[in-house]
C-alpha cells in the first residue's frame, strides 16, 4: 500500500479519536497545523526507535585525514549525510561487529571513531518519501504522531497514553516481521550443527 503524508495524518487523527479527516497535508486547519508542527520529529524518532528494513543502508565509509580525539580509536570517519542512526560498524575482511563511537571533532562536525580501515556502516538513513514506507512503519508513525500531538488536539491525557502503549506494542510485532525478512548465519553456530 503506499502511504501519503494527509492518510498518515487521517489515521492518527482517528486514532486520537477525531471523527473529522483531511483533504491533504497543506490546509489551515488546526489540526491539520499541529499533526504538520510535529510530523518531522515523529517520523526520525520512529525510524531512530527501530532497525527498519526498508530505511537499511551501507556505506564505506571516507576518512577525514584527522587523527580522532578520543585515544581508545585509531580512525575518524565522515558521517554520511543521510544518516540518522548509526547501526554498526562491519570489516571486509570477516563477520565481526567492531566497536565504534560517534562523536563531535575539534572542528564541531559529527564523525564515526573505530579502528578499523576500510570501515562499512551500516545505518537508517533518512527517509522523507512516503511512498517507501512500509505499513508496519506507517501504522507505528500514525500511533506516535498521534502521541505527540494529542494534548494540543484532544487535551487528554489517557488518549495520549493510549497512543503511546499501542505504539510500544506496534514496535514489538514489526521486530517479529523484520526478522523474518531474511537470513543471516549465525557466526556463533557449531560446526557439527552446519554438518546436518
Amino acid at each position: 500500500m503506499n502511504y501519503t503524508k494527509a492518510k498518515i495524518f487521517n489515521i492518527a487523527l482517528k486514532n486520537l479519536r477525531v471523527s473529522a479527516s483531511i483533504q491533504n497535508a497543506n490546509q489551515p486547519d488546526k489540526n491539520t497545523i499541529i499533526l504538520n508542527e510535529y510530523y518531522d520529529i515523529a517520523k526520525e524518532q520512529v525510524l531512530k526507535d527501530f532497525d527498519w528494513n526498508f530505511a537499511n543502508s551501507y556505506r564505506e565509509l571516507t576518512l577525514t585525514g584527522n587523527i580522532p580525539m578520543n585515544p581508545k580509536f585509531l580512525y575518524e570517519y565522515d558521517y554520511p549525510n543521510d544518516c540518522l542512526f548509526t547501526r554498526e560498524i562491519i570489516s571486509y575482511l570477516d563477520d565481526e561487529i567492531l566497536e565504534f563511537e560517534v562523536a563531535a571533532n575539534s572542528s564541531g562536525q559529527k564523525v564515526i571513531n573505530t579502528n578499523i580501515v576500510p570501515a562499512i556502516l551500516r545505518y537508517t538513513k533518512f527517509v522523507d518519501n512516503e511512498t517507501f514506507f512500509s505499513t508496519e512503519f506507517a501504522m507505528a508513525l500514525c500511533w506516535y504522531l498521534a502521541f505527540l500531538s494529542a494534548p494540543a488536539i484532544t487535551g487528554n491525557r489517557s488518549i495520549q497514553s493510549d497512543c503511546l502503549n499501542i505504539y510500544t506494542s506496534m514496535l514489538a510485532k514489526a521486530k517479529t516481521i523484520n526478522a523474518a525478512e531474511g537470513y543471516i548465519k549465525n557466526k556463533d553456530c557449531c560446526s557439527w550443527i552446519d554438518a546436518r
